[in-house]
């Protein structure tokens, strides 16, 4: 662990490690000043790309202030380092609490809601963030619902060229990778696609695709196609696979035009999964309430009418047929024994009234009207909260 005999800048001592990247160092330290815990990402001055991208997302972050995107509370350079303070988010981050179980199809549309207007704001500012992951989305201290998009340190202007023609290789996360990046510029739809790698992995526990090496990675998201995410849990809805799928097409300009259209998207689909599913339910064990009245033939629509006095002449030649079948069965009783010994004939008798009884239960079946619920709809509370940084951390 670095040990500084002086807080740094007077004020943020260094209390323990918590998380080592290859772009930074990222510190849990207590601001004297301030009263508060706080994280501090630190970089050696001896490393000039490093301190470029921590400039670089300095001046990115600098430009967003948005409820969702975590804000920097201070930045600087002591001796042999660069640093940047943000708030200290306890509760860790989104891969955490992945790690612990795959989300509900409820709690990924609450989260990809905050995000993708945090996105959709970045986008709007020509700012494109290039690391969305869950790593990278932190849960605030007070309600775990509540998320922040974090660490712009590979973002990058929309207007910028590609790192691949500057520095020879690509830039990013592999399982979160656009396939088009192989020759073109990063853009706002590798954003989506990122975000839907995003969406897939919180509904599964898994991305699409994975491997041993990056460049293995990168292969499948060129060459194959995910697998359904709906085999990978089967509580996913058809609508919500779609979303998911389209965030995830090969082809750029088939995905969604925007991180907000992706988020409305996926609400639509979430409303219409849960009023298919209600009525589903309300059809397989809603109970059914029939009313009867005392019809009178004289309110009745003509049509309706004239069949009434066939209906009664079926209905009384039916009676007269059952009561004459139960006669035979009755009769036929003191035969048992001889029908035993015949058997070919007490085969083809058993048949015969097995298939009556089949038939007599289709045509009770047919006859018995059923109630078709209404379905209801269904809305999801929208999340609302109002939050204060410099409390979070006190």
């Amino acid at each position: 662990m670095l040990t500084l005999q002086e807080p740094i800048a007077r004020r943020y001592r260094l209390q323990r490690c918590l998380r080592r990247g290859g772009m930074s160092d990222v510190y849990l330290a207590y601001d004297e000043l301030m009263h508060r815990e706080v994280a501090i990402k630190l970089v050696s001055s001896d490393d000039a790309d490093r301190i470029q991208r921590l400039h670089r997302e300095v001046q990115a972050m600098s430009k967003l202030s948005h409820d969702h995107i975590l804000p920097i509370l201070d930045y600087g350079e002591q001796d042999w380092y660069h640093y940047l303070v943000l708030p200290y988010m306890k509760r860790g981050t989104l891969r955490e609490r992945i790690e612990k179980g795959r989300l509900t199809e409820e709690e990924a549309g609450n989260i990809l809601t905050q995000v993708a207007s945090a996105l959709q704001f970045a986008h709007d500012q020509g700012i494109i963030h290039r690391d969305i992951k869950p790593s990278n989305i932190l849960l605030d201290n007070v309600d775990e619902q509540y998320v922040y998009l974090a660490d712009f340190g590979l973002a990058k202007a929309v207007e910028e060229g590609s790192d691949l023609t500057q520095t020879g290789y690509l830039i990013g996360t592999p399982e979160f990778m656009a396939p088009e990046l192989i020759d073109r510029p990063e853009s706002i739809s590798s954003d989506i696609y990122a975000l839907g790698v995003l969406l897939y992995q919180m509904l599964t526990r898994r991305t699409p695709f994975t491997g041993g090496t990056p460049v293995s990675i990168y292969w499948k998201h060129l060459r194959e196609l995910p697998v359904p995410p709906t085999h990978l849990n089967p509580a996913i809805s058809y609508a919500v696979e779609q979303v998911i799928l389209c965030a995830l097409h090969k082809d750029p300009q088939r995905r969604f035009p925007g991180a907000e259209a992706m988020a409305q998207a996926y609400e639509t689909a979430l409303k219409a999964s849960e009023q298919t599913g209600t009525s589903l339910i309300a059809q397989n064990f809603a109970p059914a309430v029939v009313t009867l009245h005392k019809a009178d033939s004289s309110t009745l629509p003509d049509a309706v009418r004239q069949t009434i006095p066939r209906r009664q002449s079926l209905r009384r030649n039916l009676q007269k047929s059952i009561v004459a079948l139960v006669a035979v069965v009755l009769f036929a009783i003191p035969l048992s024994l001889g029908f035993l010994v015949a058997r070919d004939s007490s085969q083809g008798h058993l048949i015969a009234s097995a298939q009556f009884a089949g038939n007599t239960q289709q045509t009770h079946h047919a006859s018995t009207p059923r109630s078709t619920p209404t379905q209801s709809e269904i809305r999801t509370p929208r999340h609302k909260h109002k939050h204060k940084h410099d409390s979070d951390n006190d």
